[in-house]
């Protein structure tokens, strides 16, 4: 009799629990669709309509128009140059964090050695400096090295920092 007591109650609370996360889920999601929306309506105004309302969440489709895509793609500039740099450095950066990463974490993971922990630690450590403290310094060395504008000097700034790529 006391195991059907503590099953049920058990249940119950499972059940609570897990309408608590759907109703917290869902508000999150709309928190996150309502902008990505907001956005796509935008893309649809003439930019002097984005200016002087600013963005809007009830579609006007009287001023809707495709205008912004068709000078987009096929307007007086690179877009597809753009796009592909875009693409190259993703795909380039990418691998490299992969293939940095790999090869620290087998190393913590497979072998045992001396200082093993206070390497981790440090690991940690170096992970949690945020990009604007070494932004500067990266920037002041790219320059000297005479790297800029170049597709090494944006891959090497995101491999110094994975958490950023």
């Amino acid at each position: 009799m006391a195991m059907d007591t503590i099953g049920k109650s058990q249940k119950k609370r499972n059940a609570v629990a897990t309408v608590l996360m759907v109703i917290f889920f869902s508000i999150l999601a709309i928190l996150i669709v309502i902008p990505v929306y907001a956005i796509f309506v935008a893309s649809f105004h003439p930019g002097n309509n984005l200016l002087q309302y600013g963005l809007n969440l009830n579609p006007d489709f009287v001023n809707m128009t495709l205008s912004n895509y068709v000078l987009l793609f096929t307007g007086d500039h690179d877009y597809w140059i753009w796009f592909g740099n875009s693409l190259l450095l993703t795909v380039i950066t990418v691998v490299l964090t992969l293939l940095v990463s790999s090869f620290v974490a087998y190393g913590f993971a497979a072998y045992d050695f001396k200082g093993k922990n206070f390497f981790f630690v440090i690991v940690l450590i170096i992970l949690s400096i945020p990009f604007e403290v070494i932004m500067l310094p990266l920037y002041s060395q790219i320059s000297k090295w005479g790297m800029m504008d170049s597709y090494v000097s944006v891959s090497y700034t995101h491999l110094t920092l994975p958490t950023i790529a």
